[in-house]
């Protein structure tokens, strides 16, 4: 079974939360708990990592919409009593140890540097199950939710191992998508096979999602797929349009 990472760099807002507050964390990271549901059945139960499969299931994620469990609360509190504003970095994983299983990584707290939201999912559905991940419309719907809820500095799409693919490696690489802030034309990336506009609510067009294949789930082994991406990676930098990620 194929998975795909979904990485979100973000800075929240200073009122945001308090440093250590979980409830703040968990209730937005709800909108896209409640999305990945949506599409593929699997993913619709989360339990905190733990050391073995039978821990993590005594600590569910949520009781109800936007409602933590007292349970996973009572863990994540003590974990990091006495941090204060030092980073934190927890898991949740979905309850599948075989190929159908998901993590999603959550760093909070981290001052100067970006927050992040790490998500991996399998990209297609098992026998019976929901429509999953595995089409171009479907993924774009998702790293919507992404956009809107964390209004991120950029959004990759893609297998992990394209990290080990991509031309610069102290940048975002487009692997099968690639969110941006702002507008970006064919004219100046004229290598993507599909530019998306990404609207917030109610609002204008504020960034672009950069597709390098639409007609399937982006495969570190097919040769066509990486060469795409490197070309748009490449131009992306020669238009000065693909930050660093000292500079987010």
């Amino acid at each position: 079974m194929k998975t795909i990472q979904i990485l979100a760099q973000f800075h929240s807002p200073t009122e945001f939360a308090k440093p250590g507050d979980f409830v703040a964390h968990l209730t937005r990271m709800w909108t896209v708990i409640d999305a990945l549901a949506q599409k593929d059945t699997r993913l619709e139960e989360w339990y905190l990592q733990a050391d073995t499969e039978d821990e993590a299931r005594l600590y569910p994620v949520f009781e109800g919409p936007r409602v933590q469990s007292i349970a996973a609360l009572a863990v994540l509190s003590p974990r990091h009593k006495g941090e204060g504003g030092f980073a934190k970095v927890f898991g949740i994983w979905n309850g599948h140890a075989d190929a159908s299983g998901a993590t999603i990584s959550l760093a909070v707290d981290t001052g100067l540097l970006p927050e992040e939201i790490e998500i991996d999912i399998p990209a297609q559905s098992e026998h019976g199950a929901a429509v999953g991940f595995g089409d171009l419309s479907a993924m774009a719907e998702f790293v919507a939710v992404v956009v809107n809820t964390y209004r991120p500095l950029y959004v990759s799409v893609g297998p992990r191992e394209y990290f080990y693919k991509q031309v610069f490696a102290d940048r975002p690489g487009v692997g099968w998508m690639l969110y941006l802030p702002g507008i970006i034309t064919t004219q100046q990336v004229p290598e993507a096979r599909m530019l998306i506009p990404m609207p917030e609510r109610g609002k204008n067009q504020t960034g672009t999602l950069i597709v390098s294949v639409t007609d399937a789930v982006f495969s570190i082994d097919n040769p066509v797929h990486v060469e795409v991406a490197n070309r748009i990676d490449i131009r992306l930098v020669d238009q000065d349009l693909l930050p660093r990620y000292a500079d987010l």
